[in-house]
């Protein structure tokens, strides 16, 4: 009987550290300036049930434009593989926030292109956060 207890606990921790979660900051906080491009790269590799990807997007100054462009690729980031677009935000002149919520991770590779236009200054920060099994 001990040796099936200990069994059964031996399972559910094994469970447990399986089911590796993520949340935090992918890249650093960049200040944007004018149409100063940004590209910020990342890779899933594990299958996943869901992923969230999302922008803080703060106005220092100017009037903010541009657009916030989520992509995905299932070979490696430098093979000759187009990129799928998965999601498209436009910035708009405010500071903001936008979530990117995916049911799964059909991808291996990510990346998140930031293009600003106009005569502006913002601050962006990325998260990102995946749950395991």
């Amino acid at each position: 009987m001990k040796k099936l207890i200990i069994a059964v606990i031996l399972c559910l921790v094994g469970s447990l550290s399986y089911a590796q979660d993520y949340a935090g900051q992918i890249g650093t906080t960049r200040t944007l300036a004018n149409a100063t491009a940004d590209t910020i790269s990342f890779s899933i590799t594990k299958a996943r049930p869901s992923i969230t990807v999302k922008y803080d997007i703060i106005k220092n100054s100017g009037t903010v434009a541009g657009t916030i462009v989520l992509q995905g690729k299932i070979t490696a980031a430098s093979s000759s593989e187009a990129w799928t677009t998965l999601n498209s935000y436009t910035l708009t002149d405010a500071t903001a926030v936008n979530s990117v919520a995916l049911t799964s991770n059909q991808y291996v590779n990510y990346r998140i292109i930031t293009t600003p236009s106009g005569t502006q200054n913002s601050t962006h920060k990325k998260y990102l956060l995946y749950r395991g099994y």
